[in-house]
């Protein structure tokens, strides 16, 4: 039989050397792997985070004044660490108007804030009270235009860095949603700063710097667009351009802490945008007015006598105010001494609008039509009627 020798303890010591050495080594690596990994990934975070608020913040800031009726303003407070603006941002019905539709908001959040309500906005300092009046669209329903305010405000909680702070969204006198943590503010910079429209001499348009000795700039007349809304009381609507700075970390403290800072300036195109306080006075009525019986056909084959209602567009649709969204038809027995609720109406934009009556039939005691206009106020025109043929010719 061969001689088996088995491992003397020099070898098997060796062997355990080397191989604590490889796992040494390895486990190093992996180590080193791991660190590196969450380190990519709180910076993703961090990245996230940054990139996250300015998105939203240029998306809603932009949008200031978007639907906003005339004697609302719409930047109602300009801080350094607050902004808040009215907009029309969202809605929990089908609203036309309306950025987005959004059915689960509930009804504080979706309409202008009234003075029942009535907030300090988060962030202003001194403090500064919204709204001191309800305000009404056109047609005296309470304004679609809610208050949007984001602000910065220093974080309490335990474990946090010093001078870290939180980046808040409320709507009007909801909770406050919290946006991103670990911001700090920028070195030199404040988070909020404003640019206004100068006119100069020539009569070019500029940016400026808006001046210390406005800040914090706010909305302290009731009415915008009143007499009183002038001068001093109207800041607000010079101002056309924020800049944001900001600075977020990775959450870490002392030698682990890194951070990225932003800055991004976002236009507010709506708040040079005119608005009137209605759409003007009463619309002047279409003119024209044609009645005609014709034959309905389909395949050539006759089929029905109808009504065939004819006039030309009001003065108001295409020229004068240009404020006419629609034309209300109405339909009455002759001989009748009112008109009732109308039976028709016909959108505005045709060069020649016209409506069928198919539910209109030849004979006495024959028909009398009325078209009116209607803008958006909404306003109706005065009547233009006549009186149909009883039979065709």
């Amino acid at each position: 039989m061969a001689n088996r020798r088995g491992m003397t303890l020099v070898e098997i010591l060796i062997a355990i050397t080397i191989f604590s050495l490889v796992m040494a080594g390895a486990l190093s690596f992996l180590i080193a792997q791991s660190r590196g990994f969450d380190r990519n990934q709180s910076d993703m975070g961090m990245l996230q985070n940054l990139r996250f608020a300015r998105d939203l913040l240029e998306q809603e800031i932009r949008l200031a004044g978007a639907n906003v009726p005339y004697q609302q303003p719409v930047i109602v407070y300009g801080g350094t660490n607050s902004m808040a603006v009215n907009a029309d941002y969202a809605s929990n019905t089908d609203s036309l108007f309306a950025v987005y539709y959004d059915p689960g908001l509930l009804a504080g959040q979706v309409n202008a804030l009234g003075v029942a309500n009535r907030i300090t906005i988060p962030g202003s300092s001194p403090g500064f009270q919204y709204p001191d009046t309800d305000y009404k669209d056109p047609a005296g329903n309470v304004s679609p235009a809610e208050t949007i305010t984001w602000y910065f405000a220093p974080d309490t909680s335990t474990g946090v860095a010093p001078n870290a702070y939180i980046l808040y969204r409320q709507v009007n006198n909801g909770a406050p949603e919290v946006m991103i943590r670990n911001v700090f503010q920028t070195t030199g910079k404040n988070f909020f700063k404003y640019y206004k429209q100068t006119t100069q001499p020539s009569g070019q348009a500029t940016l400026d710097s808006v001046p210390t000795g406005w800040m914090p700039v706010k909305n302290v007349v009731s009415i915008h667009g009143s007499v009183a809304d002038t001068g001093v009381a109207a800041h607000n609507d010079s101002l056309r351009v924020v800049e944001i700075n900001y600075t977020v970390s990775n959450g870490e403290l002392g030698a682990k802490q890194r951070t990225r800072a932003i800055t991004f300036a976002v236009p507010m195109p709506n708040i040079s945008t005119k608005k009137v306080t209605s759409c003007g006075a009463q619309p002047i009525p279409p003119s024209g007015l044609g009645l005609q019986w014709v034959i309905d056909s389909a395949g050539g084959v006759p089929t029905d006598t109808v009504m065939f209602v004819t006039w030309a567009p009001s003065t108001d649709e295409t020229g004068g105010e240009k404020d006419v969204l629609k034309y209300v038809i109405w339909r009455r027995n002759v001989g009748a001494s009112t008109w009732g609720d109308p039976i028709a109406s016909v959108p505005s934009g045709f060069a020649t609008p016209s409506y069928t009556d198919q539910s209109a039939t030849p004979g006495a005691p024959g028909y009398q039509y009325a078209v009116a206009a209607q803008d958006c106020t909404p306003s109706l025109s005065n009547q233009l009627a006549g009186s149909a043929p009883l039979t065709p010719p």
